[in-house]
């Protein structure tokens, strides 16, 4: 990992999944990203009694999003091939050269991190989010047009407008039988909810 600025934020994740990639450049561009992620955010309390992150549902109401659940490990390494061969073609379709990057967690207020850039690969796609997986994280283009919000290695919200989520998607990552094990993890007792 090469890193052009002096003034890099930190970038907390597994970073031999990271090789090779970048953050995007400048610390004020990273905070001005992160920003934006947190904007599609809300803080709850998770139900072991932490704090965590999720997409807002003020959020989603207000750009008519739809959400599809999947399993963390669908999206991340061990996912089936091509699950995101769907999603490279759709954001390609739509202009988008790279997607943002970033952890996401509402322990200790919003803290600065770094924001990386990620390029349209289906490889480099599931290794952000493996190198996130002990994390709440977010996955979004600048334009915002859709977002994966991921709560540590559980569970994984892919959100956007109806129509882009069935081109996006894999057909089995699509409604009930996508979301059938994609319980809320209790982060303390090691249990699915």
């Amino acid at each position: 990992m090469t890193q052009d600025d002096s003034d890099d934020l930190p970038g907390p994740c597994l970073e031999e999944f990271m090789v090779g990639l970048a953050h995007i450049p400048g610390r004020a561009a990273q905070m001005a990203l992160r920003d934006k992620a947190y904007e599609m955010l809300e803080a709850p309390t998770t139900p072991s009694g932490r704090p965590g992150t999720r997409l807002s549902n003020a959020w989603l109401g207000e750009h008519d999003w739809r959400v599809q659940l999947l399993r963390h490990w669908d999206i991340g390494n061990g996912g089936p091939p091509g699950r995101f061969e769907p999603l490279v073609a759709a954001l390609q379709r739509r202009g988008i050269t790279h997607l943002c990057g970033t952890y996401v967690s509402a322990k200790d207020g919003t803290p600065p991190t770094a924001v990386w850039r990620i390029p349209l690969e289906a490889t480099r796609i599931s290794g952000f989010f493996e190198a996130h997986c002990y994390s709440f994280h977010i996955l979004f283009p600048e334009d915002r047009s859709f977002a994966i919000h991921a709560t540590e290695d559980v569970r994984a919200a892919f959100a956007g407008p109806e129509a882009f989520l069935r081109e996006a998607l894999l057909p089995e990552f699509q409604g009930e039988a996508a979301l059938a094990d994609a319980g809320w993890y209790d982060g303390n007792s090691g249990n699915e909810t």
